[in-house]
């Protein structure tokens, strides 16, 4: 197959040996500044509307708000008020992010990358990580969040028939929250001690993440720097069984004739926006 993605086969041979590949400046100024407009305005609002979530009475435990579909996830910082943990389904809110995450070249990179011609669209989020929130996600595998949404996950492929891409807004450090992932027990546990790395990035990288690879993330301590992430994820069509959250998410995505992308809803997609053109 001719490589119209974002990457080389030997990257992609990279990709299965580390668990990741980190692809520098694969998007332009003018796209990112496009991005950080968007996906500011996305928090921005979540933020407002949180206002009236605003009250003692409520735990400690997660807050959710759907707003135009997307799914707004709160957490409580120390001082009592709510910051943003994650937003599923993001396209809902702004609908441009799907340019980007659902581009051409972006699905061809993922065509490419799990060796199919059938994906579907699982994982669309935004990643505050805003001034001295606190959020952190501790060391876990992708594929632990898979199995247990979908009981019947099932890696079709033998390849784990699923991977994401991390699309950082802002630069990322260990001081604004970044993240590492551990360079030992890959592909599964070897009893071995930690290795971790902190991955550094820039604005334009790509982040191409395998659903065994251990990895987490720290707490943004600084108070004067943002670390804004983007997050997409493909699956080979089959191997998820279940409605993901948010909107324009378990859409099927096929390679036709033609060599283009041809877009549908999953059968188990309650989503009925699913028509974004390519």
């Amino acid at each position: 197959m001719e490589t119209r993605g974002f990457l080389t086969p030997d990257e992609i041979a990279l990709f299965y040996k580390q668990g990741y590949l980190l692809k520098p400046k694969a998007l332009s100024e003018a796209e990112m500044e496009n991005l950080n407009q968007d996906i500011t305005e996305v928090i921005d609002r979540a933020l407002e509307e949180i206002q009236n979530l605003q009250h003692p009475a409520f735990s400690d435990d997660e807050q959710i708000l759907y707003i135009d579909g997307s799914r707004v996830v709160y957490k409580r910082r120390a001082d009592r008020s709510l910051s943003i943990a994650r937003i599923n389904g993001c396209g809902g809110m702004q609908p441009n992010l799907l340019t980007t995450i659902r581009s051409e070249k972006m699905i061809h990179t993922f065509f490419e990358l799990l060796g199919t011609t059938d994906l579907e669209h699982l994982i669309s989020q935004i990643h505050p990580k805003l001034p001295g929130d606190g959020i952190s996600f501790p060391r876990h595998r992708d594929i632990q969040f898979r199995k247990s949404f979908d009981p019947n996950w099932q890696d079709i492929l033998g390849n784990g028939s699923y991977a994401v891409c991390l699309i950082p807004i802002d630069r990322m450090t260990p001081e604004n929250g970044g993240l590492w992932i551990d360079r030992n027990n890959y592909p599964e546990p070897q009893g071995l001690e930690e290795d971790l790395e902190w991955i550094h990035t820039e604005p334009g990288d790509l982040l191409f993440m395998h659903p065994y690879l251990y990895h987490g993330s720290g707490p943004n301590a600084n108070p004067a720097l943002c670390r804004k992430m983007l997050i997409t994820g493909f699956c080979a069509f089959g191997a998820n069984h279940r409605t993901y959250p948010g909107a324009h998410v378990n859409t099927r995505i096929t390679l036709t004739e033609e060599g283009n992308s041809a877009i549908t809803a999953a059968p188990w997609s309650q989503d009925s926006a699913t028509s974004i053109g390519h």
